[in-house]
């Protein structure tokens, strides 16, 4: 909503950093104008939100299985993903598979882990 006219989108982005507290050591790999398209309607905006919720489960399942006695051949997780995700399709709602797969709910940690930040324990 501000006037990009008079804009100074370096400074922007700098004290926004700093109000969120980001750490320095994370450099501004996309700049704020390259996301104009998220923005300039809704279907671009809700696809990225689906990406992002993809990214959660994918890395929150993958931990399971890292976490798991064989590692990402274990074959009793591979029967709980098969039994809780795969088999149900549509006859429970992907929050509740997820649920009874995990036995909780989905976080955002095990992503946040492989993107390399910080998580506490």
């Amino acid at each position: 909503m501000t006037d990009p006219t008079s804009l100074d989108s370096d400074a922007f982005e700098r004290e926004t950093l700093e109000k969120l507290n980001m750490p320095k050591e994370l450099v501004m790999r996309h700049r704020s104008p390259h996301f104009g398209h998220v923005f300039s309607g809704e279907g671009y905006a809700t696809a990225y939100y689906g990406y992002m919720w993809a990214d959660v489960l994918t890395a929150d399942a993958a931990e399971a299985f890292e976490q798991s006695p064989g590692g990402f051949y274990d074959q009793e997780m591979a029967g709980k993903l098969v039994k809780h995700l795969f088999a149900p399709r549509n006859t429970v709602t992907p929050s509740q598979a997820f649920r009874d797969f995990r036995g909780r709910d989905a976080k955002i940690d095990a992503l946040m882990r492989d993107r390399g930040f910080p998580v506490p324990k």
